[in-house]
């Protein structure tokens, strides 16, 4: 019988790619969500039968997960929820998700005796904010500086916030990996991911993560700016479907010879926004009265910002051909003028 992965935010962005790639590799899948997402997950994955089952849970840092872990061989342990606001009681509850959330959920797995753990953070768990637009070349045996002290500084940017909490949650994965040597550990960082939406994901109204982003291409008045790649936005990107054959690649490699720690950058390249701008103009005319100004961000002079080494992509997971940067934006923008014109369809 086929391994049985449990993935946590089945239901997100990046989570709901993860299930359909592990399930179109032949693995069984048992995703979690927060319980009002369960029915809508459940008829989503209908088509792959008993090898995909929803499972609720509340509160994934404080739930007993006992019965959810029951029977699993592999969990994959998603990113930390988006922070959305500045209030210092917001930060707090991100920070205690990032520590003991995090070890919570990898105690259940240890108690479980599951034997292989994947954990999905982010490239800004090795690149601080500030050095985004610093000509520097960032590697996995690099840090991100942030610290839980640095959270408590009134004002820092929600962005920042999330930064620090995936830090905070990655350095508990490494010390639970030193502390469970048989227990094989890999984190996966990917750069700002896009691509369409994932079967199972919600698309409601509300935009967040990248298709943040990719709304502000759709939407707004004409000759409106276009900045989201100011400071602290790295202009780094990786399509969606690239970060979830990297963890189907991972459940697949063993222990490393000599030992290392598996910390995978994946990272396909780099863009700015003039650029997709320009793109979209001609690859999709039927939008072009929709797009902001080209002349917006940083401009072909703006050369100057952090590169990502991917060396343990391609050495650990074999994974060198990445979808380039207008596939991501073009798959991410044709899936988002989908979902709208869904939405207003008249309801039968």
């Amino acid at each position: 019988m086929a391994d049985l992965v449990l993935v946590t935010d089945a239901a997100g962005f990046t989570g709901s790619h993860v299930v359909e790639h592990l399930l179109k590799a032949g693995y069984r899948v048992r995703g979690v969500a927060e319980p009002q997402a369960i029915v809508s997950l459940r008829a989503a994955y209908l088509v792959y039968g008993d090898r995909f089952e929803a499972v609720g849970v509340a509160d994934l840092d404080h739930d007993d997960l006992t019965n959810v872990f029951r029977d699993i061989n592999a969990i994959i342990l998603s990113t930390l929820p988006l922070v959305k606001g500045h209030a210092m009681n917001t930060a707090n509850l991100i920070m205690e998700s990032g520590s003991s959330g995090t070890r919570h959920v990898l105690e259940h797995a240890r108690a479980a005796n599951v034997k292989r753990v994947i954990h999905t953070g982010s490239f800004a768990n090795v690149l601080h904010p500030d050095d985004s637009w610093n000509p520097i070349v960032v590697t996995e045996d690099d840090w991100n500086s942030q610290t839980q002290e640095d959270c408590k500084t009134l004002g820092l940017h929600p962005w920042c916030l999330q930064t620090a909490a995936r830090v905070i949650a990655e350095r508990e994965l490494w010390k639970f990996s030193d502390a469970n040597p048989d227990i094989d550990v890999t984190s996966i960082l990917p750069g700002f991911q896009f691509g369409p939406y994932g079967r199972g994901q919600a698309t409601d109204l509300q935009r967040t993560g990248t298709f943040a982003w990719i709304s502000a291409l759709l939407h707004g008045p004409p000759g409106r700016p276009m900045t989201p790649n100011a400071p602290p936005f790295s202009p780094n990107y990786v399509h969606v479907a690239d970060v979830a054959r990297a963890h189907v690649a991972a459940l697949r490699t063993g222990p490393l010879d000599p030992p290392r720690r598996k910390r995978v950058l994946l990272v396909a390249g780099y863009m700015l926004w003039h650029e997709v701008i320009a793109h979209l103009t001609e690859a999709m005319p039927e939008i072009k009265e929709r797009l902001p100004s080209a002349m917006c961000g940083p401009g072909p002079q703006a050369m100057a910002y952090a590169r990502l080494e991917t060396k343990n992509a391609r050495e650990i997971l074999g994974i060198e051909d990445y979808k380039s940067w207008r596939d991501a934006i073009e798959d991410a923008v044709r899936d988002l003028l989908r979902v709208d014109s869904n939405m207003l369809r008249p309801q039968a």
